[in-house]
């Protein structure tokens, strides 16, 4: 696996021109979306991980293998740099999901240690309405006993029946085969 950070662009227009299929990471603040970027790169530095929520301001693009562009959202919800900058996050996810032809999977992640909150809902809802490709990544599973993590992702799935749920922690490499799976699968489809 190889992968390389390309470039960060302020608007869907700034993204280069490419045929290569993209994937997008979309989650609210500080769910962990570097980490995982870095977990599938096999790197440990290649998305910055920071503790401080929303320092994702821009759309980071990453090439993964030459075959596929990764494409790392702002997150949604919650942020110190959101909270001073008012809707232009949201506008720049909008307008990303609205016209990128080339986008095959979203990776949704949310933080398994807490509830859905209500930006994750609205977000499960407009994906879910405007039949985009996505699977949520119910993050830092390693937090939980095999039990709790099982309970909490049925409550998700009874809420939601028809999404895939993947379970993911970089703690322990849970997750990472069916993740890779995923995005293999968007991407070969992309490219029949």
């Amino acid at each position: 696996m190889s992968a390389k950070f390309l470039k960060s662009a302020f608007r869907p227009s700034d993204i280069p021109e490419s045929d290569k299929p993209q994937i997008a990471t979309m989650g609210r603040s500080n769910v962990g979306k570097s980490s995982l970027i870095n977990h599938l790169a096999g790197v440990k530095n290649l998305a910055r991980v920071s503790a401080m929520p929303g320092l994702t301001q821009a759309l980071n693009l990453y090439e993964f293998d030459g075959r596929y562009l990764l494409v790392d959202l702002p997150g949604y919800g919650f942020s110190e740099a959101a909270r001073s900058r008012g809707k232009g996050f949201e506008t720049m996810i909008e307008d990303y999901l609205a016209g990128s032809p080339r986008l095959k999977l979203i990776l949704l992640i949310i933080d398994g240690r807490h509830e859905l909150q209500e930006s994750d809902r609205f977000v499960l809802n407009q994906l879910t309405e405007e039949k985009l490709p996505f699977v949520l990544v119910f993050n830092k599973v390693d937090k939980f006993s095999p039990s709790e993590a099982k309970q909490s992702m049925k409550k998700i799935s009874d809420q939601y029946p028809t999404i895939t749920i993947i379970p993911h922690s970089i703690k322990n490499n849970v997750g990472f085969g069916e993740l890779r799976n995923a995005i293999e699968k968007a991407v070969r489809k992309a490219a029949s």
